[in-house]
Formats: C-alpha cells, structure tokens, sequence
C-alpha cells in the first residue's frame, strides 16, 4: 500500500501538472484504466487517454485552470480527500470555483485509480484579474 508521503506527492504533482496545463504530465498520474468523474453526476471518464482529453477539453474552453488547495489533504489508508478551489480563465472573463471536495483512491505505487470532484456550476462566481 502506499504511504502517506507518496500519496501527498501524488496528490502535489497532480495540482501542479493540472495547474500547468499539463495534461499529458496529469493524466500520466491516472493508472491506464482509472475513473473520473468530473463532476458528481456527470458521464464518468473511464481510462487515461479520457482523463487526459477532459483536461485538454477544458483548457480548449478556459485557457487556463488553476487548482489550489483550501486546507491540507485527508490521507487515511489509500484514499484522499481534498478541499480546493480553482480558478478559471484570464482577465475579466475569469471564474472561480469556490467549494471543490476531491475524493482519490490511489494504488499501490500512489497512483491515482478513481477521482470524484463535488463541485456545481451554480457555485462558479466572477474573479475578475
């Protein structure tokens, strides 16, 4: 199982590589069949090469995202749960998004085998720069 320390290091190339709009680089984090569902209640993507296209997707529509932790990460066992915010877009046109809760599982090597993101869309407000 992996341990605390590996998972927290999983969990900050995650934000790093997705803040960067890294897809390949987060998407690399995912093993080759994980599940993401991005957020609750919508089509789950279900191996690495959806992950990745759903990062690539939202950077077609944003130009940039952001992901920044509110609070340090639960790590008990093999799953995380993190509470974020993120920001979306440049300019006057940027968003935020407030309230974020990711729950990860991870394997053994630390990486990622399933993502759910609680989050609404009724929760984006304006952060103009």
């Amino acid at each position: 199982m992996a341990t605390p320390d590996e998972i927290r290091a999983t969990i900050d190339r995650y934000i790093s590589a997705f803040s960067a709009g890294d897809s390949a680089g987060w998407a690399a984090l995912f093993t080759e069949d994980a599940t993401q569902e991005d957020p609750v209640g919508t089509p789950v993507n279900t191996s690495r090469a959806a992950i990745q296209g759903f990062l690539d997707n939202n950077l077609a529509l944003f130009g940039s995202l952001t992901l920044h932790l509110k609070q340090e990460p639960v790590i008990i066992g093999h799953e995380a749960a993190l509470s974020l915010y993120a920001l979306a877009g440049t300019g006057a046109d940027r968003v935020r998004m407030p309230d974020i809760i990711d729950v990860i599982t991870f394997a053994d090597d630390a990486s990622i085998t399933s993502l759910r993101a609680f989050w609404t869309m009724e929760s984006l407000t304006p952060d103009p720069e």
